[in-house]
């Protein structure tokens, strides 16, 4: 196998660093690597090989044409959000006819995985924790096709028994899209006023912190990265990027993740997977609920890789050359502190300035409904937490780097990390 292909459908720079460090691997195995991408655009200095640009609604029909006219022998999916890969499950499945792999799940597991409510029941069969909730039809809600005018009570009645705070989540949306936030009789009769034009799951609304975990692997043969935390719930639900993410020694919470990884890991054998998820869940204190499994590498990716230093998009193409057994059985395990920090958007001056005194992996900018979100990853050693918080003060003194919400609440994470650095020294 010589010429790989990736299929991308988000700026590949996202991936930065850990996808263009490829350049290593197809160096020393003799591999040829292409883009096929549909959105932002692609330089030298983003991928290790060539791209080609593929317009946003291209079919898997035309994906499979132009795979097979540039001669790929494989194919690894990076595509996000979860409509992309439904594409690339299909893609695989075509593909497949013609003899060439691909590193993706079948299309069966990733429809499941894609639908929230068909996500519940998978999880639940595998003795996995999930928020109670309920699957409301988009059609009674709107009354369209057949009438039932007491829907609307029934909804109502099974919010009570579920209890408040609500979450009204559409069924296949992904990233927090069409999410609403419903705390009281009030808003859900607004909501039922005017509800959301689709298929949805109403779900209880848990106190607690989100974390997520990424699983990579395939035929029963799955690891996990370290797990990474995401801030409070329990309220609206906030832009992903707008507050500190980290992954970091807990030694209790790492201890009770233990049980429900392997009952993940069994999941993930049950469907077959191939390739990565994400898995999002909130820790109440005692148990892990599954919240959604994402059948895709996603936005923690990068924070996962920095935890632990295993490369995920390497080793999905160790999956693709058949070399993933080995690779497994050393993958995944937490070696580093890692935080993805809201910092004020960056020039370059102050941005070399942070190479110079950061371990900086990677600061990037989204641009969402006309605001700029920017932030940073980092990592340092267990024991350089504090060194790492007295150099974020430093320079958010010089630069007002960080606000001071976030500054506090940096510090505020940083402290216990060092001090856990026995419960990870095994």
């Amino acid at each position: 196998m010589r010429r790989i292909a990736f299929l991308r459908s988000i700026e590949v720079q996202q991936t930065d660093p850990y996808l263009n460090r490829l350049r290593l691997l197809a160096r020393d195995r003799g591999l040829t690597f292409k883009l096929l991408f549909t959105d932002g655009e692609c330089g030298p200095e983003d991928f290790p090989g060539e791209a080609e640009k593929l317009a946003a609604d291209v079919s898997p029909a035309e994906i499979v044409e132009r795979l097979r006219h540039w001669g790929a022998d494989g194919v690894v999916s990076l595509s996000i959000p979860d409509e992309n890969s439904v594409r690339d499950a299909v893609v695989r499945e075509s593909l497949a006819e013609y003899g060439i792999p691909m590193v993706m799940h079948g299309l069966d597991a990733t429809t499941v995985l894609a639908n929230k409510w068909e996500t519940k029941q998978a999880v639940r069969r595998h003795g996995l924790a999930t928020p109670e909730g309920l699957y409301l039809d988009g059609d009674l809600l709107n009354q369209r096709n057949v009438k039932v005018p007491a829907y609307h009570d029934h909804v109502r009645r099974q919010a009570h028994r579920l209890g408040f705070p609500l979450l009204s989540k559409p069924l296949w949306d992904c990233l927090g899209t069409g999410i609403r936030f419903l705390p009281d009789d009030r808003a859900l009769d607004a909501y039922l006023d005017a509800p959301y034009d689709g298929n949805t799951v109403l779900e209880k609304c848990l106190p607690g912190e989100l974390c997520s975990v990424e699983i990579v692997g395939t035929a029963g043969d799955y690891v996990a990265q370290p797990l990474i935390w995401k801030g409070p719930t329990g309220g609206a639900p906030s832009f992903a990027f707008s507050q500190v993410r980290y992954a970091a020694p807990r030694p209790l919470q790492d201890e009770q993740f233990r049980p429900v990884l392997d009952r993940l890991l069994d999941l993930c054998a049950g469907l077959e997977l191939h390739g990565a998820v994400e898995v999002e869940m909130i820790h109440d204190g005692e148990s892990y609920q599954v919240i959604e499994i994402n059948p895709r590498v996603s936005g923690s990716t990068t924070l996962s890789i920095a935890a632990s230093g295993d490369n995920t998009y390497a080793g999905l193409v160790e999956l693709l050359l058949g070399e993933w057994a080995g690779t497994a059985r050393s993958f995944g395990a937490r070696r580093r502190l890692a935080y993805q920090v809201p910092t004020r958007p960056l020039d370059p001056e102050l941005l070399a300035e942070l190479g110079r005194r950061l371990d900086l992996v990677r600061a990037s900018s989204f641009h969402i409904d006309g605001h700029t979100y920017a932030n940073m990853v980092l990592t340092c050693a267990f024991d350089g937490a504090a060194a790492l918080a007295d150099e974020l003060g430093a320079l958010t003194g010089q630069y007002r780097l960080l606000t001071p919400a976030v500054l506090a609440e940096t510090r505020q994470l940083l402290a216990p990390a060092s001090s856990a650095l026995a419960a990870v020294s095994g």
